[in-house]
């Protein structure tokens, strides 16, 4: 769950949030196979860390994380993650285990999250660099996001110490963020202007809780000339007539709107909602392959903005 501010309180233990794929490493009879929340194996997206995984030999394990690439400054980047990947250069990418699931064969879902840490800590002691234990902080939630905040970082996750793992969105687990960094659904897209190649902006949206797709803005910016070229192919083969969504009155483009089916999902930065519900200087930093649009759903698009970049 998204929230505005970290809570304080020692019945609560805070981590950073990194900038990356959230992935289940499941280790199985000498393999390690790496699958998405949504049950997409990519083990063949990450063949040296699936490797390492395998070399730790402890048959029905299972761990949940977050993989990354780090730019120098140590910070997570999902652009460079994403170029990685576009790259197939994937031998400095990093796991960030920031759970323990499953050890030895053994099911550790119901119990309590501070016990679940110090096993995980334990069945890492000894693993590879490229494999690390996401460290936590117990209370003092605001003073952590703050410090999260002044480093630049995405933001924090808040967890209770006691809550035990589902697997789904929660109020035991909470997200507070410092940037206005979203996922958001792709519904169309415009054709290049000049000397543009592939497609001129992608068109995002988000679902209401009642399940309505709506419109929040054209993301211009941040492309990559290959990815201008490469992803047209993709969008031109989810093409359909009718509008995916509603286009807010008044509502100018300049180039000619193609929409597609609601497939894929888009990274977006941006600075600010404008009154109108619309994403202000948004820019792209890479699609998001691993969840399903349907779980961008937001009540209020002023409940996405938390931090310190809030406005009223």
């Amino acid at each position: 769950m998204l929230e505005k501010q970290a809570p304080d309180g020692d019945d609560w233990l805070h981590e950073i949030k990194f900038d990356g794929y959230r992935m289940l490493a499941r280790i199985e009879d000498g393999r390690a196979r790496l699958v998405t929340r949504n049950d997409q194996d990519w083990t063949a997206r990450f063949p040296e860390l699936a490797e390492t995984f395998a070399s730790l030999s402890r048959p029905g394990t299972v761990f949940d994380g977050e993989i990354v690439r780090l730019k120098q400054d140590g910070i997570s980047s999902f652009a460079a993650l994403q170029e990685a990947l576009s790259d197939e250069e994937t031998g400095d990418l990093v796991y960030y285990a920031f759970d323990l699931l499953f050890l030895d064969g053994v099911d550790l879902r119901g119990s309590a999250l501070e016990k679940r840490k110090h096993l995980l800590a334990g069945a890492l002691a000894n693993a590879p660099e490229s494999v690390r234990v996401s460290e936590h902080r117990v209370g003092g939630g605001k003073a952590f996001f703050t410090q999260a905040c002044a480093l630049k970082l995405e933001g924090i996750i808040s967890k209770r110490r006691n809550s035990l793992y589902s697997g789904t969105r929660n109020p035991d687990w909470l997200k507070v963020k410092c940037l206005n960094t979203e996922e958001f659904v792709i519904i169309g897209y415009t054709e290049p202007q000049r000397s543009r190649v592939g497609f001129g902006a992608l068109l995002v949206g988000y679902y209401t809780p009642s399940g309505e797709l709506k419109y929040a803005g054209k993301v211009g910016t941040g492309y990559s000339r290959e990815f201008l070229e490469t992803f047209q192919a993709r969008l031109e083969r989810i093409e359909q007539d009718k509008p995916t969504a509603v286009l807010p009155k008044g509502t100018y483009m300049r180039a000619r709107v193609h929409w597609v089916k609601p497939r894929y999902l888009a990274q977006v930065e941006f600075t600010e909602w404008t009154r109108d519900n619309i994403l202000r200087h948004p820019s792209f930093l890479g699609l998001r392959e691993d969840k399903d649009p349907r779980e961008v759903v937001v009540g209020h698009p002023a409940s996405m903005i938390t931090g310190t970049r809030q406005r009223s």
